[in-house]
């Protein structure tokens, strides 16, 4: 399947500029309906104004999924052990054929932005995104909303001042509207050992991992394709990889670029990128292939399209998301609403998102707001991914030797997510915990890659999710890529024989009287079930 664009090109935009859009405020139609979009409040900062004119913004429309609550039934079903459906997954034409919204739906929208001005709009493959590209005044009057730019801090950011609305037309077919505003990004999840303890502290080969988490007996992951959400300039990244592979003994893998026509000048997020794509086939030994879905920035509608494209393409079993940003601002952009209907079609169609939990410990910072005491990061508090949480790892040459909670790692308690039943089960909490799974994180005992030709040593939870995410590989292949998607097997492994998990019961994020998670037996808000004995989780994972 294949994504459909409407409207002019890119270069026709400037010359549509003199063109007036037709009308479509709120004398022209009944009534407006309320979507997941909220004004952005910003804290602290000061409006400047108006957006210039002719600017143009990127948007993504989410839309909603038909016969949900049929797909939830499903769920359960694939996710509850016992059921026929367990560990199932749909195919592409099922999924949409059921559950997204008909042809016809999805060219109502589709006419209504037209109609509105809008330029370059694309329909997404699977029918749960629509991409476009508007001026300030075309958002604002087919919206129903208000747009500004702030001053904020140091940065001049724009965002929505007030509610977004739909039309009677549009009712019951969209949920949110994003690229709205640049004030809240996704933030990579990497963090540098301090200098002063760099040159004493023991960080490791990503290719040590499968000794130290016992994968040297389970078969490599040369059978599966694996996603890895990025953006910016990845050449550099890619010249990194072939370093580290050769100088590894590892058979060059094969890289796929998705969207193929994105290849952006941004290289900040360089040392990030080349730890998602090391760390993950380092310890996966290698993998089928890498995707990359280069997003155009880390601004939320561009990172929604990421996302669903690697859902739109269902070629892989697991993506890598080393990125986050706090729920509140998630859930006031309506980012959280959309995204939740992505991840919730990846895990039917058995693609498992792996997400950093984060490196602020029980807090997560969030620009714009204040004031937040405890806070967990999105899309890790996602109820349809893996949040994956931070340990310190001990270690006697490449043999585990022992893992305590990092007390940077990310976890806690969403404040808008629901618990799938198989981790309330466990926690007996209607909301959903973070993390699920650790692994290691603490850049002291990080990972030791190749940037800009020469080793570094970095950590993060941007390190814990790439090692799963290649855990997970090797798995798949071991097991024939029949693997659905992985969080409730994770939870149906817990206790089995032989232990499938380091069970981590020492370290916190946090002091626990000012709001910290402590880890414990069994699960924990720290580390989750704890972190992989990559040979026995193999042998009990679906049994």
């Amino acid at each position: 399947m294949t994504a459909t664009r409407f409207g002019r090109s890119r270069p026709a935009i400037a010359l549509a500029i003199g063109i007036a859009a037709l009308s479509c405020g709120a004398s022209a139609q009944a009534a407006w309906h309320a979507t997941s979009s909220k004004a952005h409040v910003l804290e602290n900062a000061v409006e400047l104004g108006a957006l210039p004119a002719s600017r143009t913004l990127h948007v993504a429309i989410g839309l909603k999924l038909q016969n949900e609550a049929a797909l939830d039934a499903f769920l359960v079903r694939q996710h509850t052990l016992g059921f026929r459906d367990y560990g199932t997954a749909l195919s592409s034409e099922e999924f949409t054929g059921t559950y997204a919204v008909t042809p016809r739906q999805a060219q109502t929208v589709v006419d209504y932005l037209v109609r509105a001005g809008f330029q370059n709009v694309t329909v997404a493959a699977n029918r749960l995104l629509i991409t476009a590209d508007a001026r300030p005044s075309q958002i604002e009057a087919a919206f129903n909303t208000r747009l500004a730019q702030f001053k904020l801090g140091n940065r001049q950011v724009f965002a929505n001042k007030a509610d977004v609305s739909i039309p009677d037309a549009l009712n019951g077919l969209v949920t949110a509207v994003l690229g709205l505003q640049n004030a809240d990004l996704a933030q990579p999840m990497i963090e540098y050992p301090a200098a002063a303890t760099q040159a004493s502290t023991a960080g490791h080969v990503p290719t040590a991992f499968a000794a130290i988490y016992n994968a040297t007996s389970v078969a490599t992951g040369s059978a599966t394709d694996i996603g890895i959400v990025t953006d910016g300039n990845l050449t550099q990244t890619v010249a990194d990889l072939r370093t580290f592979e050769s100088q590894n003994g590892l058979t060059p893998v094969n890289l796929v670029f998705r969207p193929a026509e994105i290849n952006g000048t941004d290289t900040s997020g360089l040392d990030e990128w080349d730890l998602d794509s090391q760390s993950s086939t380092g310890i996966a030994g290698t993998v089928k292939d890498i995707y990359f879905y280069n997003a155009a920035s880390l601004g939320d509608a561009d990172l929604t399209a990421a996302y669903n494209l690697a859902v739109s393409d269902n070629k892989v079993k697991a993506v890598n998301v080393s990125l986050g940003i706090c729920e509140k601002s998630s859930n006031s952009s309506g980012e959280m609403a959309t995204d939740d209907l992505i991840f919730k079609s990846a895990s039917a169609l058995g693609i498992t998102f792996f997400v950093s939990s984060g490196d602020g410990g029980y807090k997560t910072g969030c620009s714009g707001h204040t004031g937040l005491v405890k806070a967990v990061s999105y899309p890790a508090s996602s109820p349809y991914v893996v949040a994956v949480g931070g340990t310190t790892l001990s270690t006697s040459g490449n043999v585990w030797a022992g893992e305590t909670a990092w007390k940077s790692g990310g976890g806690g308690v969403s404040v808008y997510e629901t618990a799938q039943p198989y981790q309330q089960s466990v926690t007996g909490s209607a909301k959903r915990e973070v993390p699920d799974v650790a692994m290691d994180a603490d850049p002291n005992s990080g990972a030791l890659v190749i940037v800009n030709g020469a080793s570094a040593q970095i950590g993060g939870t941007s390190l814990s999710a790439p090692l799963s995410t290649g855990t997970w590989a090797r798995v798949q292949s071991s097991h024939g890529n029949s693997l659905g998607f992985a969080a409730p097997l994770l939870y149906a492994a817990a206790g089995k024989t032989p232990a499938p998990y380091h069970d981590v019961t020492s370290g916190n994020n946090g002091l626990p009287l000012l709001g910290g998670y402590s880890a414990k037996a069994g699960f924990d808000e720290t580390t989750g079930w704890g972190t992989f004995d990559i040979a026995s989780f193999n042998t009990v994972v679906g049994h």
